[in-house]
């Protein structure tokens, strides 16, 4: 199939139904698990808010959600979870483990670029894993002004970046981190930056774990540099 086709749900349920899902782990994005392990919803250590302070369950969107192993682990402990994706074919699995785990959270099969119309300064966090990799590399800023449109000012995109390898072609489409940080840079503040030692193994040293914060509407100017660490034995070394 050609590139033009990937912006069609057509081309991912045909890559459901014909195995050729690899970016699916079919677990938790073992980087997502170890954060919430550590710090819960208290986010200040990445230069986030508390989020147990809203005196309501904080809501995260998961765009190109997948069979949602993501969605289900953060509404499991405590996130009230919506998740989004464009193909029907990994949301039929999403609904029924959601069901028998008995975990509740919404369950879109949409576009997620338009989003924004409907839920716009809603959500609290982002979650972003093999999405902008996904998405055609000219897409990069709709997906950053998509992300800066749902979230409320002071939200989070939590954004987990790969492949960084500069592969030729896609998808997954190689990533370029500074880049990106250029792109981010007018909607969001880079609070946090590393290179996680709980990546799965293979993909360990290769992904590049960024937090940032949505800029409040007309700020400028402020930008908290987020420096580069190392996780090791569950600490920033």
């Amino acid at each position: 199939m050609g590139i033009s086709d990937i912006n069609a749900p057509e081309f991912w349920d045909a890559a459901y139904r014909e195995e050729r899902d690899g970016w699916d782990m079919g677990t938790p994005t073992p980087v997502f698990v170890d954060l919430l392990d550590r710090y819960g919803m208290d986010f200040r250590p990445l230069g986030g808010p508390d989020f147990s302070a809203l005196g309501r369950p904080p809501r995260v969107l998961v765009p190109c959600s997948g069979r949602g192993h993501d969605a289900l682990h953060f509404a499991e402990r405590g996130w009230d979870v919506t998740a989004v994706d464009f193909s029907v074919e990994p949301l039929q699995w999403l609904h029924a483990e959601k069901g028998r785990l008995g975990v509740a959270l919404q369950a879109l099969q949409a576009d997620m670029f338009p989003l924004g119309e409907t839920y716009p300064a809603h959500f609290d966090m982002l979650l972003e894993y093999t999405c902008v990799c996904a998405i055609e590399p000219a897409r990069r800023k709709e997906f950053l002004d998509f992300a800066a449109e749902v979230l409320r000012p002071g939200g989070l995109l939590l954004a987990l970046l790969f492949p960084l390898d500069g592969r030729p072609g896609g998808p997954p489409f190689a990533i370029d981190p500074e880049e990106f940080k250029r792109d981010a840079e007018r909607n969001f503040i880079l609070m946090h930056e590393s290179i996680p030692e709980s990546s799965v193994k293979p993909r360990r040293g290769k992904e590049r774990l960024m937090v940032w914060e949505r800029r409040e509407e007309g700020e400028e100017g402020r930008r908290k540099e987020g420096k580069m660490e190392e996780w090791k034995d569950g600490k920033q070394v």
